[in-house]
């Protein structure tokens, strides 16, 4: 199958920008692997989430008016309650009589502070949602979610599975939205999601979740997801199980991601979320495959691998 000149030309730029992205997020994970690692990963989400949530709220997210103030704040919120449950200078220890009460209570405060504040705006504001605007009120409060909560979630990451569970996350996360593109745009045909997501294939979606499948393994083989004895996942028994089984959840998280936010775009009428980084749109374009999986490794990987019965964690 030949690509016409175009489609080469789009390949070959969005693959120029790519490699300039994997130069940047090697510093920033060597950053993060540093003393202060943790907190920068917590500093480094924040601003994130920040410009992702200035982006959708010039798409009219949630909801339209939606102040960026408020947003910024609902994001520090989310981050706040991971810093105030486990950073050792503000650590509020007396959270749950064991290490895994502490964490629930601390994911369950960082989901509820942005629904908080920005419940308490939209109850003090008196703005009734318009049932002309789109997708029903309950879909938009899943966006607020969406938008200030995941990020949050690397925290945990890095803070007990160290800067190597971290990277196994991002690397997981992003190698099948690498595999996926590159596959699709070969050998890809059928479009299973035309109206959500016109440019993904069936192809590149079983693409994806291969080469995610592959790279779990690799990156329990290679010491970043280490399963501590008789943890939940340790009792499997086959390493290449573990992996496959981990990089399959983790890559149909990050292709569920992937759709989520073309839903939305969809819904707002827009190609890219921003033009921060050229051909590849903008924050939350980038970070999409995140949105998903990072929350879903906040809620296994510490107990799955058994980092939480680790006292302070691996990193």
């Amino acid at each position: 199958m030949t690509m016409d000149s175009e489609r080469k030309a789009k390949l070959w730029r969005r693959t120029r920008v790519g490699g300039g992205l994997v130069f940047a997020l090697v510093a920033l994970l060597w950053l993060a692997s540093l003393d202060f690692g943790p907190r920068f990963v917590a500093a480094f989400a924040t601003l994130a989430a920040g410009l992702g949530a200035w982006e959708a709220r010039r798409m009219g997210l949630p909801w339209k008016g939606t102040p960026l103030a408020l947003l910024v704040l609902a994001v520090i919120g989310a981050q706040g309650a991971w810093l105030l449950g486990w950073d050792p200078a503000l650590a509020l220890e007396t959270l749950g009589s064991s290490s895994g009460q502490r964490y629930a209570i601390t994911l369950a405060a960082s989901v509820a502070l942005p629904l908080l504040v920005v419940g308490a705006w939209r109850l003090l504001a008196r703005t009734p949602a318009d049932p002309s605007d789109g997708p029903s009120s309950t879909a938009r409060w899943w966006c607020l979610l969406w938008l200030c909560v995941p990020l949050a979630c690397l925290y945990p990451v890095r803070l007990f599975g160290g800067v190597q569970a971290l990277i196994a996350l991002v690397v997981l996360s992003k190698v099948g939205d690498i595999a996926g593109y590159y596959v699709g745009s070969l050998m890809g045909k059928t479009k299973p999601f035309p109206k959500l997501s016109p440019g993904k294939t069936t192809a590149g979606c079983v693409g994806s979740l291969v080469a995610g499948m592959l790279a779990g393994i690799g990156c329990l083989w290679g010491g970043l997801l280490p399963v501590l004895e008789g943890s939940l996942l340790g009792t499997l028994g086959w390493d290449w199980l573990v992996g496959a089984l981990v990089g399959a959840t983790i890559n149909l998280a990050a292709q569920a991601g992937d759709l989520y936010e073309s839903f939305w775009k969809r819904q707002t009428g827009v190609k890219d979320s921003g033009t921060w980084f050229g051909p590849s749109g903008g924050v939350l374009d980038l970070v999409d495959s995140l949105l998903w999986s990072a929350p879903l490794a906040a809620l296994t990987w510490p107990v799955g691998f058994g980092w939480l019965g680790s006292g302070a964690g691996l990193g």
